[in-house]
């Protein structure tokens, strides 16, 4: 197994989770500590366990995921991100007491499943291309990738508090562009 190529691999996958995190960091005022762990570990969980699905699925599953996977991730995307501003708007003057809440388990399963879509497909690939060899291998890859995740999702959020001294009408507002932006930006 070449280690470089899986952590060049493991770093591209961890780009939606690490945006994610970054406007999840941005809105949430209160229990950051574990709001941040859990949602780590849910993405990074996903990205370990989606390409462990494509590589078993192979062909007939990469195929599937290759055309709705943009559609799919836009949507929850937009959805999330639309619901964002939305509250960001929708609070009246009192835009320094907003707070958004820790996301509740069916928050952290969609938002895995939406930020680990392609990793499903890449364990296709990984499976047709031979790309992270033996089952053992395989096993290693994807705690590679899902400790990259883990780590850069980690690192995002809690860098979002040095944006804290700005309106918070104003970072929800523009995490949700951001969310929506890398949906759209997946159908490109």
């Amino acid at each position: 197994m070449n280690y470089l190529e899986i952590t060049l691999i493991a770093l591209a996958l961890a780009v939606d989770a690490t945006v994610y995190a970054f406007s999840y960091g941005l809105v949430l005022r209160q229990e950051r500590g574990l709001a941040a762990f859990w949602l780590a570990l849910s993405v990074g969980a996903f990205q370990a366990g989606m390409p462990l699905l494509g590589y078993w699925g192979g062909e007939a599953l990469r195929t599937v995921v290759s055309l709705w996977a943009p559609w799919i991730v836009l949507a929850v995307f937009a959805t999330l991100g639309g619901s964002i501003i939305y509250k960001a708007w929708s609070g009246g003057e009192e835009e320094e007491t907003a707070s958004s809440t820790a996301l509740g388990i069916s928050g952290l399963i969609l938002v895995g499943i939406a930020t680990s879509i392609d990793a499903l497909a890449v364990g296709a690939c990984m499976a047709l291309g031979n790309i992270g060899g033996p089952q053992l291998q395989l096993g290693l890859a994807v705690s590679i990738i899902g400790g990259i995740t883990f780590a850069c999702a980690m690192a995002a959020f809690h860098s979002a508090r040095l944006l804290h001294h700005l309106p918070t009408r104003w970072l929800e507002t523009a995490a949700g562009v951001l969310l929506i932006s890398l949906g759209i930006h997946n159908i490109l």
